[in-house]
């Protein structure tokens, strides 16, 4: 099994219910094929670096999944034809994934979060910094000042 990444633009006149129907179509066409859909990211309407198709906006949709070569001409063929993709483009992230492996190892992270500073720890990172100012004043004089 291979991992890999395809980020389609949609149209941005497409409704979000469309856009949730051609995800899950392209992850149903995923399982199909014994694929594992690892997530699907939608990074919403973003400026287009050209104009596509007489656009200059479009609506990227990321699939990160984990397939068989197989199924990348299957998937490509069915982005080609479906008329709200104005682009698409896969790339294969690795060569092999133990696809079991790679499942218990997402199930065990859980997320931690960072305790918020507090103000003994805030003080403790303000540091003092000796500037040589040489213009004007003394040769050997010394500023200081607190950054932070």
């Amino acid at each position: 099994m291979r991992r890999y990444e395809a980020v389609i633009i949609i149209e941005p006149d497409v409704a979000d219910d469309e856009v949730k129907a051609l995800t899950e179509k392209f992850g149903d066409i995923i399982k199909s094929q014994d694929g594992e859909v690892i997530k699907i990211e939608d990074w919403g309407i973003k400026k287009l670096a050209y104009l596509v198709r007489k656009r200059d906006k479009g609506r990227y949709i990321l699939f990160d999944f984990v397939s068989g070569p197989a199924l990348i001409s299957e998937i490509e063929r069915q982005f080609k034809i479906t008329e709200n993709i104005m682009k698409y483009l896969t790339v294969k992230l690795d060569e092999d994934v133990d696809l079991e492996a790679f499942k218990s190892a997402g199930q065990e992270k859980e997320p931690v979060e960072e305790a918020p500073e507090t103000s003994q720890e805030a003080e403790a990172t303000v540091e003092t910094v000796e500037v040589v100012v040489e213009s004007g004043e003394e040769p050997n004089a010394v500023k200081e000042e607190e950054v932070q």
